[in-house]
């Protein structure tokens, strides 16, 4: 998390420095409402509401720590001696694991049933990464256009304000810088972190779920504790 606040921070030092102090060269109310605004509602309109969610989980999950099966080894420890202990569990996984064996599942029932849930754990993180690798690609589609239209209102004018030439097409560049910044310096970079997040994530997941399969046929909780033990290090 302390490298993600500190690289914003920095890309945005970055922008600013390069802009050398010209701000009110680069604020143009309509070019940001057009790329910031026009990008939101592409959103809404080429994602579902479920996809969203997603989304919204794979954000906060950048500002939390990872989990690792050293951050759940004591509720391991707690289920290999008693698999009924659902009021101190948190994590996803391991909370159905406990589900199943309260409801006396069969156990190779369970086996088929955790997969299940350990796939779509993971997939629910896929799709946020790829929705927003996908929204990616719009700002600068946004920018463009602004900048299209800005060409166009300036050609309009163009014998009339000969004089404010220059002005005019800064001012129509504004809307692709604005693309280009969102994407390049905040969408882009997001989406590459949450994959790089969830590569970690599925990684834990499997150990996990292979541990939980070894309580499921009953080992011995030394054995447990052993396993758990070689994953942490």
């Amino acid at each position: 998390m302390r490298t993600l606040i500190a690289g914003f921070l920095l890309t945005c030092a970055v922008v600013v420095y390069a802009m050398e102090g010209q701000f009110d060269l680069y604020f143009q109310p309509h070019s940001l409402i057009l790329v910031c605004g026009g990008t939101m509602t592409i959103l809404l309109f080429m994602t579902p509401m479920n996809i969203l969610r997603n989304l919204w989980e794979a954000l906060r999950g950048l500002f939390t720590a990872e989990e690792s099966i050293e951050t759940v080894k004591n509720e391991l420890a707690a289920l290999s001696r008693s698999k009924t202990n659902p009021s101190s569990l948190k994590n996803p996984l391991i909370k159905y694991a406990s589900d199943l064996w309260v409801q006396g599942i069969d156990p190779d029932l369970f086996v088929v049933m955790l997969s299940q849930k350990k796939n779509e754990l993971i997939e629910d993180r896929l799709d946020a990464i790829q929705t927003l690798k996908n929204f990616a690609k719009y700002p600068p589609a946004l920018g463009m256009t602004g900048t299209v239209m800005g060409m166009v209102s300036l050609f309009s004018q163009l014998d009339t304000k000969q004089g404010s030439i220059g002005a005019s097409l800064a001012m129509a560049m504004t809307a692709t810088f604005y693309g280009l910044i969102l994407t390049n310096a905040l969408l882009s970079p997001l989406a590459d972190r949450m994959h790089v997040k969830n590569i970690h994530y599925q990684r834990f997941c499997t150990n996990l779920y292979e541990i939980l399969l070894l309580i499921n046929q009953n080992e011995p909780e030394s054995f447990i504790e052993d396993e758990v033990s070689q994953r942490v290090s």
